[in-house]
């Protein structure tokens, strides 16, 4: 699930995914090639009403439109080639993300 994703992302000390713009979004999907459905670190938040990133910045929808319907119990997951709204209570493969280390 979402929540589990998160836990082990966090056990790793690192986060789930966090897409910045365009490039990543598509490096992502080379990765996965439409193949594997993966959670982001993307949930909608009550009473906002928004889809807001795990490092509590907000989804730019015009950058990147999710479908599917959004309520409470919504998490963002790369289909394919676009950001879906699905249960966050459904299994995923998930990406985790950590900050580079400087040599």
């Amino acid at each position: 699930s979402w929540n589990e994703s998160r836990a082990d992302c966090s056990e790793k000390s690192s986060q789930k995914l966090v897409i910045q713009d365009r490039e990543e979004l598509e490096f992502i999907q080379n990765c996965t090639q439409g193949k594997y459905h993966v959670w982001l670190g993307l949930s909608f938040t009550s009473p906002e009403k928004n889809w807001t990133w795990v490092d509590s910045s907000m989804l730019d929808q015009t950058l990147f439109p999710v479908t599917g319907p959004a309520d409470v119990n919504s998490c963002g997951v790369i289909k394919g080639n676009r950001i879906h709204s699905e249960t966050c209570s459904a299994e995923f493969k998930w990406i985790c993300q950590k900050e580079a280390v400087p040599l």
